[in-house]
């Protein structure tokens, strides 16, 4: 795999009708990518609430990785195809040999991982390169949550 340095994070999840919005990136850029609706809520949830009563689904993944003796390293978002993103997890697994997984996962999957074990997501440098900025787009959703609250809370 490609290294990925350029570090992201999840900025902004913008609910619509026919799906969610979520606002990636970090001070330089800013790009979105678009998931459907269960997902965004998911994701939603998790990035304003965080604690939660009950565990989640990344909560049972690191259950499950502790009891292999593996941890996820980072999350990668290295390909997108016609608005359709494509993201890898890399493991780690300890015990009597240091062994490195990677392992193919939406990329929606891969945000709700990142947010909900705090583990770090990048960019590969060509995908970044190649993406639009959305910094205006998200300053927009901004103003119209000040003005009206349209759209979910940011951190």
């Amino acid at each position: 795999m490609k290294v990925a340095d350029i570090a992201i994070y999840l900025k902004q999840v913008v609910m619509t009708s026919s799906g969610t919005c979520l606002f990636l990136g970090n001070d330089i850029k800013t790009f979105l990518i678009y998931v459907d609706s269960v997902m965004g809520e998911q994701i939603r949830f998790a990035f304003t609430e965080p604690t939660q009563s009950r565990p989640l689904t990344p909560d049972f993944l690191r259950y499950l990785l502790c009891g292999l003796e593996a941890s996820i390293r980072n999350i990668v978002i290295y390909h997108a195809d016609k608005g359709t993103f494509f993201s890898k997890v890399i493991c780690q697994q300890s015990g009597g040999c240091l062994r490195t997984i990677e392992m193919d996962v939406r990329p929606s999957d891969a945000i709700l991982l990142s947010i909900g074990m705090n583990k770090p997501m990048t960019i590969t440098k060509d995908l970044w390169n190649s993406l639009s900025d959305t910094s205006d787009l998200l300053r927009n959703f901004s103003k119209l949550k000040e003005k009206n609250g349209k759209f979910d809370e940011s951190k």
